[in-house]
């Protein structure tokens, strides 16, 4: 594979308490857990990786030394040699993913957060995006499909399609905030990837989202996005790794199975515990 583009850099690490390396190594994981980076790419040089981040060499390697270290990435020295993300890093994400203990509570506020920046970017994107945006996004959704039945690849398929909507609203700073979003469904929450339970694919996909998108009515674009979110939230707690989890019914086991309103109203009504932080926060992960 050839080199890949320079991965989108966080905010400062003075903001964010993190030291040089900890935030290089937070934007590279990012562009990877969202899909940005796939397996087998290669990354820029270390000379063009430390330029972009503005930092010294030495710092960028301690990021580099910190991927290798959790195996999501690879160093080869030669001709050909250089760093790329490592090839199984969708099963490793996910195995990653099972191992961090969150509380429905915290998939709450996310799912809240999710409802405030996604449902506010699906509703400008469909006033906002042009037709090349809008062509791009049914691709995306063609590559969704495509996958739908891989829990790994579905994820990042379905990451890099709704960075790419918040992409459409313009706004830079959704964009950043779906990220964070993406990033932390791929690390800490991964519905529907458990043995035994088969899910309606009119509940996985985005077709109401698309379409709306893409004949301009944003109304019924950001109330598919709700909907999607709320779904991704059911299915949320029904996660072995979530705490409190409700374990699948007979009749989700039996499935395929359709989440209805009355499960998508009673998930709007819980109320999450004050103070409780979000998932990336709660777990105890290694970026950390």
């Amino acid at each position: 594979m050839s080199t890949h583009p320079l991965p989108p850099r966080r905010g400062s690490g003075r903001a964010s308490g993190r030291t040089g390396s900890e935030e290089v190594f937070a934007s590279l994981i990012e562009a990877i857990t969202t899909g940005r980076l796939r397996a087998g790419d290669r990354l820029p040089s270390e000379e063009q990786l430390a330029a972009h981040f503005e930092v010294a060499p030495m710092t960028l390697r301690q990021a580099l030394a910190k991927l290798r270290e959790h195996g999501y990435a690879e160093t080869r020295r030669g001709r050909n040699g250089g760093t790329r993300v490592a090839a199984d890093i969708a099963e490793r994400l996910e195995r990653d993913a099972f191992d961090h203990d969150v509380s429905i509570s915290a998939l709450r506020v996310l799912t809240d957060w999710r409802r405030a920046v996604s449902g506010e970017a699906s509703y400008l994107a469909a006033i906002r995006g042009t037709s090349a945006e809008r062509a791009a996004l049914q691709r995306l959704e063609d590559e969704y499909r495509a996958v739908i039945e891989s829990t790994t690849e579905r994820r990042f398929a379905d990451a890099r399609l709704h960075i790419h909507i918040a992409e459409m609203s313009g706004n830079a700073r959704f964009v950043e905030a779906e990220r964070g979003i993406q990033d932390q469904l791929t690390r800490f929450i991964r519905v529907t990837s458990f043995t035994g339970i088969e899910v309606s694919h009119a509940d996985m996909d985005h077709a109401e989202l698309v379409a709306a998108i893409l004949r301009g009515d944003a109304g019924a674009a950001k109330q598919a996005l709700l909907d999607h979110v709320e779904v991704t939230y059911f299915w949320g707690t029904r996660q072995p790794n979530i705490v409190g989890h409700t374990a699948p019914t007979d009749a989700e086991l039996r499935g395929p199975v359709s989440v209805g309103d009355e499960a998508i109203a009673a998930g709007i009504r819980e109320r999450p515990h004050a103070g409780d932080p979000s998932p990336e926060r709660s777990a105890d992960h290694p970026s950390g």
